[in-house]
């Protein structure tokens, strides 16, 4: 990831010093579909293949992934058009589908442990060097399978969800641990997917919440500090199965 350094002057306490800050870079890149101009979205320049592919299958578009190459900064994925893309700018600027999510079947359970040690993993190097960026995990059979930072959210899932397509991981055994907070378009990502868990460190809305409950994923917020709150199917969560019920 492109990073630059610029001088800025601090004044902290009565006290003005110069400092030297480690900048993150914005660009821009070009997706297309089957050859076809789709979206031009802001992005970080790291794991472009994995942002491609993964922007797909969130957006609920297709369901599997022929081929993803990169230009310069086009991004072009080949890929069997499964659902229709109507797309909405969410308010940290990234595209949701308008689009019904799917319900998410999977009967994957966590320990309260692991969602601590899911939320611990996201502290990157460049999210604490920066504070500009956000982060994303993906945890496969309860080991780290990825991390991915980007200027935006949506992005961040988008690439550890490209990971799992491009790698073959099955999404459904699949957890995902974010920065950012939780509205209804980043939960239809993971719905969209078919993973069944999000762990952030952030909160929700109202209809982010109301959205997991509808799709059958298990939001956790909150989450820091030896604690969390699970808003939506606490029956994933070993020791809360009393709490809730999985939607068959």
């Amino acid at each position: 990831m492109n990073l630059v350094h610029h001088t800025g002057i601090m004044y902290k306490n009565g006290t003005i010093s110069e400092i030297d800050d480690a900048i993150v870079c914005e660009d821009t890149f070009s997706l297309h579909l089957n050859d076809t101009p789709l979206l031009t979205m802001v992005a970080s320049d790291d794991h472009l293949r994995e942002l491609g592919a993964g922007f797909i299958i969130c957006s609920g578009i297709a369901d599997r992934i022929d081929s993803v190459t990169v230009i310069d900064e086009n991004i072009f994925v080949e890929a069997p058009v499964t659902g229709e893309f109507l797309a909405t700018l969410e308010s940290s600027g990234g595209y949701a589908n308008q689009a019904e999510p799917p319900l998410v079947h999977s009967k994957f359970r966590i320990t309260p442990e692991k969602v601590l040690e899911v939320r611990e993993s996201i502290d990157s190097d460049a999210w604490l060097k920066t504070g500009a960026l956000h982060a994303s995990v993906l945890f496969y059979k309860g080991e780290l399978a990825i991390r991915c930072e980007d200027i935006g959210r949506h992005n961040s899932v988008d690439k550890v969800v490209g990971h799992a397509i491009l790698n073959k991981l099955p999404l459904s055994e699949c957890v995902i641990g974010c920065t950012g907070r939780q509205p209804s378009g980043m939960v239809q990502k993971a719905a969209n997917a078919g993973i069944p868990i999000i762990i952030s460190r952030a909160a929700s809305t109202d209809q982010g919440i109301a959205t997991a409950e509808k799709t059958g994923i298990t939001l956790i917020c909150f989450t820091r500090e030896g604690r969390f709150t699970v808003y939506t199917h606490p029956e994933r969560i070993i020791g809360l199965e009393q709490y809730g019920k999985v939607k068959k």
